[in-house]
């Protein structure tokens, strides 16, 4: 009788060494978002491999066919403030994030090594006189 080989490799049977190559490849917010809570040892790891001193928020919009920019969904920028920046605010030295998303992204946390805050699609709103 023919037995498969069930074996399967897991990113977590990868040394450290490697995942912090593969992790220092992607691009951090977006792999901040996608392996936080995956595993404890990718929660310890990813702080430690991703370094964060830049947080592009912008990178996590959307652009429409029209070249129309759209925020983060809701839901993902509520995780992204309630999972991410508390574990990561005290690295921040430059944040860029957009109009829609300023406000909960600068009221979560506190940036004690910020130094660069830039605003991307920020339509300033000056009252008619």
């Amino acid at each position: 009788m023919y037995q498969s080989n069930n074996n399967q490799f897991q990113l977590l049977d990868l040394p450290n060494e490697i995942l912090f190559i593969i992790l220092k490849k992607l691009n951090k917010i977006d792999a901040l978002y996608s392996l936080v809570g995956v595993s404890q040892r990718l929660d310890q790891l990813l702080p430690q491999s991703l370094y964060i001193r830049n947080l592009d928020m912008i990178s996590m919009t959307i652009k429409s066919f029209t070249e129309g920019i759209y925020s983060i969904d809701n839901d993902i920028l509520s995780r992204i403030c309630q999972d991410i920046l508390s574990r990561i605010h005290h690295q921040i030295n430059e944040l860029i994030v957009e109009e829609h998303s300023m406000e909960r992204v600068l009221h979560t946390m506190s940036y004690p090594q910020l130094r660069s805050l830039s605003l991307i699609n920020f339509e300033e709103k000056v009252p008619n006189i």
